[in-house]
């Protein structure tokens, strides 16, 4: 299991973006975060969700006004494919999300026929978000903006993100407090849960922090962490790498996210208004990588569950 897990880990980190984008960062980020886990990331987040029924809310969406209106597509896949395998298992399910985000997660849950609710925050609502995380026992981020040092959030490339996208900083710390489970699933060091690493990564590559790009100079790294915290080339495919190790721990391959069905969610998300967030257009590409690769980078972390869980064949000669 943990040979296998690790191989998922390490296969979700491989890099096919265009270049322009910021690229050579992804395997800092998860040597980073794998020294603060005892075991393979992906199998820390399927065993802390692989328990008996319990109410987990997943919290993804990232819209920009007038350039991302809807929100990426990056996190909404992911979201509703993890929903999917969470409720197969027997958990109940709530995606939330920011208003102008909810339509096309609620469009993706519909072509999954995945029985999970979308709820909506609202913008900085402490009490709300207080109210969610004693509701549910696990929360799971999902390419989903952590304040920084000094509470803004901020984009991969510095511009602040504050006045149009709830923080959700609350909403986990108060999770955590309580004794919730939380998991950060990410891939730019902005995201919720990398406030675990946030030394590290400052020591590491603190270029890649751009303090100088911000307005409060506090840089973009997270400074919210949470429990677990999962790291990918993109937050879909860490989501889908969960998906997978929960069904290596039930033995039911059916659990993980599929090749084909990966790239038709590219297409089906166009015509939801999803973005592309690596390059701004409403294209079947996430994050810069085009759906055909996000596919055939599925197919092999579902190749890798299906070997583990095939019998033993030893060679006759």
């Amino acid at each position: 299991m943990q040979i296998a897990c690790d191989s998922i880990d390490r296969l979700m980190m491989v890099e096919i973006r265009q270049r322009g984008a910021n690229r050579g960062f992804k395997w800092t980020l998860y040597e980073a975060a794998r020294a603060a886990s005892d075991k393979p990331l992906v199998l820390a987040a399927a065993e802390a969700l692989n328990g008996p029924p319990m109410k987990v809310g997943i919290v993804t969406g990232a819209a920009v006004p007038d350039h991302m209106p809807a929100g990426e597509n990056d996190g909404p896949f992911g979201a509703v494919v993890l929903a999917r395998t969470l409720v197969a298992i027997g958990h109940d399910v709530e995606i939330w999300t920011d208003p102008e985000c909810a339509p096309p997660i609620e469009g993706l849950l519909k072509h999954l026929r995945v029985p999970a609710r979308v709820g909506i925050f609202r913008m900085n609502d402490e009490a709300q978000q207080r109210q969610i995380a004693a509701d549910r026992d696990a929360l799971v981020a999902i390419e989903r903006l952590g304040g920084n040092i000094n509470g803004h959030l901020h984009g991969i490339n510095g511009r602040v993100r504050d006045a149009f996208r709830t923080k959700v900083d609350v909403l986990f710390n108060t999770a955590r407090e309580l004794g919730k489970v939380t998991i950060g699933i990410g891939d730019g060091g902005n995201e919720v849960g990398f406030g675990k690493i946030r030394e590290e990564l400052l020591r590491r590559a603190p270029e890649h922090n751009q303090p100088d790009k911000t307005p409060c100079g506090g840089g973009i790294f997270s400074a919210l962490a949470t429990d677990i915290l999962v790291t990918a080339t993109t937050s879909n495919i860490g989501a889908y790498g969960v998906a997978a190790a929960i069904a290596m721990l039930r033995g039911d391959v059916s659990l993980c996210h599929d090749g084909a069905e990966e790239e038709a969610l590219h297409y089906v998300g166009v015509g939801l208004n999803l973005t592309d967030g690596g390059g701004g257009g409403q294209v079947p590409v996430c994050d810069g990588i085009p759906a055909a690769a996000n596919a055939a980078m599925v197919t092999l972390i579902k190749s890798v569950v299906q070997r583990f869980l095939d019998p033993p064949r030893a060679r006759p000669f």
